[in-house]
């Protein structure tokens, strides 16, 4: 018997992921080697991107063998999206992580022909999986590919639902299933951004659909592609170890339900499953290790005797996130405990206490349905990841959208099993289907308005110029660009205040570890006179700053004591000298 189309799209679709995993890799170990430069690796990597772009649309265009009229309006639907995402992903770069870590740092190891130590940009030590399928265009200067790259990985994510619902219910529920979660406006956003959450999300529903494959069928090859499409959760960002964790669960529970007393082959497939996950993760691991003496570097530093890592630094110390909700937004006991409903009706971008993201409420309200009918096993698997991965998340981290994205397409896929069984059931289905478009035109109107602000047709008609849409789209890009045409080659500027952007500074530069001048605050407080002040600044190669008034201000007046803020006082009117100013950021050379 033939195997079914969706599990032949379900195999294609992860190994399709595992390529492109396969080959950021052999790049980061070509890059660490000192080859970053070399132009047949990055031909190679853009290549590779290319033609895995490529056979995305060749497996999408496949799904119109099934030619109902809703199959073709879902279809056409998705397209939309695609073209819109596309539009949105030609204009540059502008978006916060991809101008502090996820460009910026590819292009730091680009300068230097190799992959190296950058001690004071702490997230430089995550694995960047990602990353290294961007270096090349960075290179390139094709800096708008990235963001295609990451929305390929959001897209490949939808066929992967498409081809587990359409082989449980049909094609129809699994382009469904594309659509809700390519539409959820977390995705939307960040489908056209250069960041790497889409990524995790892929290789996390990759394993875990693989995994519940192999548990079906038995057949090894599901295991083998689970094990490493895991590892790749590892190798893109270190929300990857909670991911891997649940996946490691979730064999174990399903193996105890097949053999309840054959617990040295279920810790047997557990091991198989761990290595196979570790192979992704290692080369990762090897560089941190011979970095910082830490292989999981800056996690588990305590467990690290020596670990080394980090240069400069900042202020303040980590909070739970009861006391930072408390002290930061004034919540209450009981706004804290709502967060998991919260997080689905009151998300809002670019704010923290909002959770700086939108998702839908529909991912929620159609669960009462959802565990009706068959396929209860994996009902109970994708519940269980989802509500485990974000309680793990609310307790671990401050909270955010993307950081739980992963539990958005178990929740979709539920979501398509709760409107099946409830349209199986009701009598009249216009009124569920008049719900579903009311919930999905929450998506539409976010679209609608992100495309306003973004506004990326006058760039892609000529009519806005690159420099004039990052003016618009990125505050402190007078600054850089001043920078780029003014400052010396050999200049290394100290950002203070600016958030860490550093991607469009083509001219060395340096920052605290943290969020505060954590630097400039100990060198004041040590010096006894304002040379002392510029001397120590000196030794680090410091010869201008780059800093946001307002906050540097605010700053050093709440701590430092009165004859430390005259002494800086004193530094600035001898040793600084304004260069350039453009609202809130200046530019100073550091003299004498």
């Amino acid at each position: 018997m033939p195997p079914h189309p969706c599990s032949v799209l379900l195999w294609r679709t992860a190994l399709l992921g595992c390529f492109l995993g396969i080959v950021a890799t052999v790049y980061f170990i070509a890059g660490y080697n000192g080859y970053l430069r070399f132009p047949l690796l990055n031909a190679a990597a853009g290549v590779s991107v290319l033609l895995a772009a490529l056979y995305f649309f060749y497996l999408f265009v496949l799904q119109l063998r099934q030619r109902s009229r809703l199959t073709l309006a879902l279809w056409l639907l998705i397209l939309g999206v695609l073209l819109t995402q596309i539009a949105l992903g030609l204009v540059p770069p502008w978006a916060r992580d991809e101008l502090t870590h996820h460009l910026a740092i590819p292009r730091l190891y680009l300068l230097a022909g190799r992959i190296h130590e950058i001690p004071f940009a702490p997230y430089s030590y995550y694995p960047m999986l990602l990353d290294m399928l961007y270096a090349p265009f960075v290179l390139w200067e094709w800096d708008f590919v990235p963001k295609l790259v990451h929305g390929l990985f959001g897209v490949l994510t939808g066929l992967l639902l498409h081809a587990y619902l359409g082989r449980r219910l049909s094609p129809v529920y699994g382009l469904m299933g594309f659509f809700f979660y390519v539409t959820t406006p977390a995705v939307l956003r960040l489908m056209n951004w250069a960041y790497v959450d889409l990524g995790l999300v892929f290789f996390a529903m990759a394993s875990l659909l693989c995994l519940l494959r192999w548990h079906e069928t038995g057949e090894i090859r599901w295991l083998l592609v689970s094990g490493i499409s895991a590892g790749f959760t590892l190798a893109t960002k270190p929300n990857g170890m909670l991911v891997c964790l649940l996946l490691g669960f979730i064999l174990i529970f399903l193996r105890a339900r097949v053999r309840p007393r054959a617990a040295l082959n279920t810790l047997a497939w557990a091991g198989l499953f761990t290595l196979l996950a570790l192979v992704p993760f290692a080369p990762w691991a090897v560089k941190n290790a011979m970095q910082t003496g830490n292989p999981f570097f800056p996690a588990f530093q305590g467990l690290f005797a020596g670990a080394g890592g980090g240069e400069g630094g900042g202020v303040g110390g980590g909070l739970g996130i009861w006391t930072t909700r408390e002290l930061l937004y004034g919540e209450r006991w009981w706004e804290i405990i709502a967060l998991p409903l919260r997080i689905f009706f009151f998300g809002r971008d670019n704010s923290a206490q909002h959770f700086d993201g939108v998702l839908n409420p529909i991912l929620l309200l159609f669960l009462p349905w959802t565990f009706k009918g068959k396929w209860t096993e994996d009902k109970k698997v994708f519940f269980g990841f989802a509500l485990l991965y974000f309680l793990y998340a609310f307790v671990l981290v401050d909270m955010r959208i993307r950081y739980i994205l992963p539990i958005v397409p178990p929740l979709v896929i539920l979501l398509v099993y709760g409107i099946h069984n409830l349209y199986m059931e009701i009598r009249r289905p216009a009124l569920l289907i008049g719900t579903v478009l009311l919930l999905v035109a929450w998506n539409g109107f976010y679209l609608v308005r992100y495309v306003q602000t973004v506004s990326p047709l006058g760039v892609l008609s000529g009519h806005e110029s690159r420099e004039a849409f990052l003016t618009r789209m990125v505050p402190d890009y007078g600054a850089f660009r001043y920078i780029n045409g003014n400052l010396p080659g050999d200049a290394r500027i100290y950002f203070i205040f600016m958030g860490r952007r550093g991607y469009y500074c083509h001219r060395d530069y340096f920052h605290d570890s943290g969020d505060y001048p954590g630097l400039l605050l100990r060198t004041i407080r040590r010096a006894q006179g304002a040379q002392e002040v510029a001397d120590s600044l000196r030794k680090r190669g410091l010869t201008h700053l780059l800093l946001r008034e307002d906050l540097l201000g605010r700053f050093l007046q709440n701590n430092l004591n009165p004859d430390k803020q005259r002494l800086w006082q004193a530094f600035a009117q001898s040793h600084l000298q304004l260069l350039f100013r453009e609202g809130r950021y200046s530019v100073y050379s550091l003299h004498g």
